[in-house]
């Protein structure tokens, strides 16, 4: 399952550095990748004697993207599509992230393996961070300081909208942020999941995303209720608390 783990991982960090996988060649290295590890873990399946592997997890969240996938299916079958090519396309994408997601659901199942993938995501939210942040600052009018932008666009990090990046930091810096106030985080590791969640915030509004500042906005007001309700606060919620004013300094 190693293998299987460190591939997933691979192929998130590809799509997101790949400037977002929105292009052809990028979509194409992420839906190969995708059916490859697949094919890996039907063979693994089939002929791996271990118990606990021969158990298929399914996930709540793939239900959705499987009745949006039947959903363009049918538009093709049916020719109901403006753009039958586009519509193939997104169908191509929208599969390989179920397959990502099924097989995420299989290989991290157990607690290990999710205290392990969330640390890959904090630690790779970080760096992004840091890195759209260094290229705001040294920014020189090219991608990666090298890559012209052929069509322009006002990016961010790896991306050419600003706005995706924003969507990006939306996705991550919960995963920093709400174990840290919901008590789930040993003192020792306050400090570094504490910066962890930091710099995404910093980032977020450096990037100037209006509807990613409002989205935030909301993601705070859904934690406070959640905290209320679970009538969690004191030093959890101090903690989270030096976090946000920290990353309004860092902006500042």
């Amino acid at each position: 399952m190693k293998f299987l783990r460190v591939g997933i991982c691979t192929l998130v960090a590809f799509s997101v550095a790949a400037h977002g996988g929105v292009e052809d060649w990028a979509r194409a290295v992420l839906e190969t990748g995708a059916g490859l590890l697949l094919i890996f873990w039907a063979a693994r399946f089939c002929f791996y004697n271990h118990d606990e592997e021969k158990e298929i997890v399914v996930t709540p969240l793939l239900l959705p993207l499987i009745g949006l996938a039947l959903l363009a299916l049918g538009q093709l079958l049916f020719r109901a599509t403006v753009s039958t090519y586009d519509t193939r396309m997104e169908l191509n994408l929208l599969i390989a992230d179920c397959i990502v997601l099924f097989l995420a659901a299989q290989v991290f199942r157990t607690t290990d393996g999710w205290r392990t993938f969330v640390w890959f995501v904090m630690a790779f939210g970080f760096l992004v961070s840091i890195f759209g942040i260094l290229q705001q600052l040294t920014f020189n009018g090219k991608l990666y300081w090298f890559r012209e932008m052929r069509y322009g666009g006002i990016p961010f990090g790896p991306y050419v909208n600003r706005n995706h990046f924003a969507g990006f930091v939306e996705l991550v810096f919960p995963v920093a942020l709400v174990p840290l106030v919901l008590g789930k985080v040993r003192k020792e590791r306050w400090i570094v999941v504490g910066i962890f969640g930091l710099l995404p915030i910093g980032a977020l509004f450096l990037s100037a995303s209006r509807g990613g500042v409002i989205s935030f906005g909301v993601q705070l007001a859904v934690l406070i209720l959640v905290m209320i309700l679970r009538r969690t606060g004191g030093k959890h919620a101090l903690a989270g608390g030096m976090v946000l004013l920290l990353a309004f300094l860092l902006v500042s």
